[in-house]
């Protein structure tokens, strides 16, 4: 392995430990700040007592835009939050995910993992887990779709992540070569393309307008063992 591919290897792991002290940041300063001025207030409303009724407009539009910033945090903060890698096989990481997402749309995720899935390194791990999550987000907020199914499986050395729905589909954007997309409104689908790729791994995207999308990406199995342990 070259320096270049170990120091973009050591990045990914670097850059998940910095999404968790993000996560912590924001719990520990603006969400409590957001609780407290909504208990701020409720003791306002009750030092006004009947007057409180000619600022009522006022009072629930504070507090209501309060309440759906604390909602919106939380998603948000939901989103960044990760597991413990080391601590959990990539089945139960995918089966997290895949309950998460029925949870928020009522729709059911068929789950197809294999039985012999390997052991890998935490770092293959993180990839799987956010390209999951990320495909996931995308379903839920452009697919339409009713199915949803996810596979695990082992491919010539490679650990195999299949995401695939029913939904509306949509001509997908070159992600590899002289013409492969930089635009802002890809910027899910690159993420995905460059944690592939910096694992030696590939993305692929297809679909097309009315027929759904089959999202896979292949990660070689023994990536991440010079980073430490599996």
């Amino acid at each position: 392995m070259s320096d270049r591919d170990l120091a973009a290897r050591r990045l990914l792991a670097v850059t998940e430990e910095e999404l968790q002290r993000v996560v912590l940041d924001i719990h520990d300063g603006p969400v409590q700040s957001l609780f407290a001025a909504l208990g701020q207030l409720a003791a306002l409303r009750e030092r006004l007592g009947d007057a409180a009724a000619s600022c009522a407009g006022p009072l629930g539009l504070a507090e209501s835009l309060l309440e759906a910033s604390l909602r919106d945090i939380r998603q948000i903060v939901t989103t960044l939050h990760a597991p413990e890698f080391t601590a959990h096989s990539v089945a139960t990481l995918a089966e997290e995910l895949a309950v998460q997402h029925e949870a928020l749309t009522g729709h059911e995720v068929a789950l197809d993992v294999a039985a012999d899935l390997p052991a890998v390194a935490p770092i293959v791990k993180i990839a799987v887990y956010r390209v999951l999550q990320e495909a996931l987000s995308n379903i839920r907020r452009h697919a339409r779709s009713s199915t949803t199914t996810v596979r695990l499986s082992v491919r010539r050395a490679c650990l195999s992540l299949e995401v695939e729905d029913d939904g509306q589909g949509f001509e997908p954007p070159p992600l590899v070569g002289p013409e492969a997309t930089e635009q802002q409104r890809h910027v899910g689908l690159r993420g995905m393309r460059e944690r592939a790729a910096m694992l030696g791994g590939t993305l692929t995207v297809r679909s097309r307008p009315g027929a759904g999308t089959l999202v896979r990406v292949r990660l070689p199995i023994d990536v991440g063992t010079s980073l430490g342990g599996r």
